[in-house]
């Protein structure tokens, strides 16, 4: 079944995110040495363009229409709440408390000591992600904008998800609705 599954077009989704998120954690990597600020906005739209895809596929995989599943352009907090994705919601949500518990044993996030619920957190994020992946006028994470908006920090965001993408791409099955 695995084997198939990547030649499927949600196959190819789940792939094609897995290597948005997998270049997204070597870019937070660069920043977690406190000298590579200028590798944020990239990696806030890798990180964008990866969960998408990662939505999209997870649509696709549980029987949603590849034209419908288009038809969502970029608003990853609407397909966030999609029924067909309840099991990527669930172990992204797993793989946040996962990604907390290393960033506090590992030391190499200092910030982590500041989040008593990474669950939250990672929600927090996203939606906060979701509205400037898909900001219909200035795509403040894609172009230089005059917008101050402040962005969400990407190491949760990135762990979680990346943790998540790769779960997918090892265990297709695991993320159907049954």
């Amino acid at each position: 079944m695995t084997h198939d599954f990547f030649e499927t077009d949600a196959g190819k989704f789940i792939s094609r995110a897995k290597c948005f998120l997998e270049a997204a954690g070597v870019l937070d990597d660069k920043m977690a040495d406190g000298r590579s600020g200028m590798l944020f906005t990239p990696t806030l739209h890798l990180v964008g363009h990866g969960i998408e895809l990662l939505l999209k596929g997870c649509m696709l995989h549980n029987g949603i229409s590849k034209v419908q599943v288009i038809g969502y352009g970029h608003r990853i907090n609407d397909m966030w709440l999609r029924a067909e994705v309840e099991t990527l919601r669930s172990m992204a949500r797993h793989n946040a408390v996962i990604s907390h518990e290393y960033a506090l044993t590992s030391g190499r996030f200092p910030d982590a000591a500041r989040i008593t619920n990474p669950v939250a957190t990672f929600e927090e994020y996203l939606g906060a992600l979701g509205h400037l992946h898909a900001e219909p006028r200035q795509y403040p994470i894609r172009y230089p904008t005059d917008d101050e908006r402040v962005a969400p920090r990407t190491p949760l965001l990135v762990a979680a998800l990346w943790r998540t993408a790769d779960d997918y791409v090892k265990r297709p099955n695991d993320f159907l609705i049954r």
